[in-house]
Parts: C-alpha cells; structure tokens; sequence
C-alpha cells in the first residue's frame, strides 16, 4: 500500500465514523428516542407516585386506628363518669324529698328524746319509702335502695290538749346503685354504690282536741 491508498483509506474510515456518530447524534435527537425516554420516565413517575398514595394511606389507616384505640375508650369512659354523675344528682334529689316527706307527718317517737333509729314499718319510714317508688323511677342503669335510714330527734312534743307544731328534725339517708355500661363494667366494678343524706325540720302540727 503506497501512501496515497493509506491516506484515502484514512479518510474512509474518518467518515464513516463520523457518519455513525452523526446517525447517533440524530437518533437521540429523533423523534422516537424522545418518545421512548418520556415512556421510560412517564412509567417511572406513575409508579413512583402510585407507590406514594399507597404509602400515603397507608400511614392515614394508621393514624386513624392509633385515633380510635385512644378516643373510643375515652369516649366511653366520659360517658361511665356521666352516668355516675347522673345518679348522683338523682340520689340527691331522692334523698332530699324524701327528708321532706319524712318530717311532714307525725314522728315516730311520742316523747321528746335523743336521735333514733326508725323503724321500717314506723309511718316516717313509709312515707321516705312511698316518695322513692312514686317519683323516682328512672330509666338510666341506675337504682335507688327501698332499705332507707331514717333519723328523728323529737325535742318537744305540745300536748293534745293545746296543740302545736313539733320541735324536731328527721333525717334521712339513701342509697343508689349505679352500674356503668361501658369500661367500669368490663373491668369487674359493674357497680357504683353512692349515698346521700339530708336532715329536714319536722313540720307536723299537732291538732287541739
């Protein structure tokens, strides 16, 4: 090979390097390159953003649940305290009408003394107990006891012959069973026992005779 046929093959080779290198040039700038790498990238996005809302759920979901492990027992324990709060009030109302009712009519005792005890079939004890089964009846999971204590202290009684009203007072002392729907419940302590006492004047008038 003579110098000028080294140097045409030369210049062969030279173009037909920069001849592929020129199509290669062209083929990434072309048309379907183009649309083969936006595929490329287009899948890679939706893929990565459809990983992103199952990550994204997923983490709500676990929210939510970690949510409700805490609010619903709490919501059901305000609901227990509400329950109890309730019957107290209800207790309390019980026991002051009752009071009243015990001290309306005439004692139990006929002589003036110290506190006593009545007795169940005693008439101040009947009338506590009458008010508790009339008016008192609820609907909530709660009940007041029929097993009232009843008080009296009789300071002066006025003679039949003069009559009066009598120098006492009468006290009384209820009970109410409360029972939790909820969380004290399933935790052993289905009820709540709350008493309540109120002391009223004996307002009976002794009639002349």
């Amino acid at each position: 090979m003579n110098v000028e046929q080294w140097w045409r093959y030369r210049n062969d080779q030279a173009c037909a390097s920069s001849q592929a290198y020129g199509n290669g040039r062209n083929f990434r700038n072309s048309r379907n390159y183009r649309n083969s790498r936006n595929y490329r990238n287009s899948r890679i996005h939706r893929n990565g953003r459809h990983y992103g809302n199952r990550s994204t759920v997923g983490q709500a979901i676990m929210e939510l649940a970690c949510a409700l492990m805490v609010g619903v027992p709490l919501l059901l324990s305000v609901i227990d305290c509400s329950v109890i709060a309730i019957g107290a009030s209800l207790n309390d109302a019980t026991c002051r009408d009752a009071a009243r009712a015990a001290s309306s009519g005439p004692p139990g005792a006929s002589d003036a003394g110290q506190w006593r005890r009545v007795g169940k079939g005693e008439t101040p004890n009947q009338r506590a107990v009458d008010v508790i089964k009339r008016v008192y009846y609820s609907s909530l999971p709660a009940k007041v006891r029929d097993d009232v204590e009843v008080m009296e202290m009789v300071r002066d009684i006025p003679p039949l012959s003069m009559g009066g009203s009598v120098d006492g007072e009468m006290s009384v002392e209820t009970t109410i069973d409360i029972y939790p729907p909820f969380i004290l419940s399933a935790l052993g302590s289905g009820r709540v026992s709350l008493k309540a006492r109120h002391t009223s004047p004996i307002t009976y008038v002794v009639r002349p005779q």
